[in-house]
């Protein structure tokens, strides 16, 4: 039985489109811009250990210690455009991929001035893929510190430059690029079309907002407060990432975000 709280080690992943901001954060300065940290993930071959507080002491991975529990929570930070892409839900993740889950996100921004262009257009996507003309067919926004973009399944979307948020998803890494900016990285235009043909999404977008709640998982913000039983908790000074076990508590202090898993999504 686990008797401390438990702190997560990140796993750093380099992108093209990575911006050294996350470098610097986590003392990775001799190492290629980062993209993505993971934070929480309990996705095959690539989990994150969970170790002990106060001990010290290693635990092993979520899927050995807290199985049911198929969260994915990233921090990103981009210096250039992500391809446009679209993911898939879980019936076209099991029939297609044969994988549990499909990826249904949401983004939560931490500073100004992110950039996201989005569709709910699909034939205008589908025309964007013969003749290139993507303006006209994704919408630009831009976000805000505590802004939050909701990406079911199925939602065209990219993520633009110098923008740095949290990311929490359903536990899955399958992404189908449509569209590359150019780039020399594989393109899957014929699985995202049959994403697009068999899924209808909205995105939503909320402003300066304290959390959401969704199909899959819920998170919020709070600030100094005394948590107790199982929960993800981050840090938004330092993006410590800490799991509480059944039965434990903890003392927060500062800001933090506290992500919960809907489990009657999750089916």
């Amino acid at each position: 039985m686990i008797k401390e709280p438990l702190i997560t080690r990140p796993i750093f992943s380099e992108k093209v489109w990575g911006n050294r901001k996350l470098n610097d954060v986590f003392d990775k300065g001799n190492e290629n811009s980062i993209g993505e940290v993971w934070l929480y993930s309990d996705v095959k071959n690539r989990e994150t250990e969970l170790i002990g507080m106060s001990t010290g002491k290693i635990y092993g991975y979520p899927s050995e210690i807290f199985p049911g529990i198929p969260l994915l929570l990233k921090l990103l930070g981009t210096s250039s455009w992500l391809s446009v892409q679209v993911h898939p839900d879980d019936e076209f993740a099991r029939k297609v991929e044969n994988q549990k889950w499909g990826k249904t996100e949401c983004w939560y921004f931490i500073e100004n001035n992110g950039k996201i262009k989005i569709s709910n257009d699909n034939e205008g996507v589908k025309k964007a893929l013969e003749d290139n003309n993507w303006e006209d067919v994704l919408e630009d926004y831009e976000m805000n510190k505590f802004d939050s973009v909701f990406l079911p399944a199925g939602t065209v979307h990219t993520l633009g430059p110098n923008s740095f948020l949290l990311e929490i998803q359903q536990s899955s890494d399958m992404t189908y690029r449509l569209y590359d900016w150019g780039r020399p990285r594989e393109i899957h235009v014929e699985k995202a079309k049959k994403v697009m043909e068999s899924i209808n999404t909205s995105y939503s977008i909320s402003r300066e907002t304290q959390g959401i709640e969704s199909k899959y998982f819920s998170f919020k913000k709070f600030k100094d407060e005394t948590k107790k039983g199982f929960g993800i908790y981050l840090s938004l000074k330092d993006f410590t990432t800490i799991v509480l076990p059944d039965g434990i508590d903890h003392n927060f202090q500062g800001e933090w975000i506290e992500y919960k898993l809907n489990k009657n999504g999750w089916k």
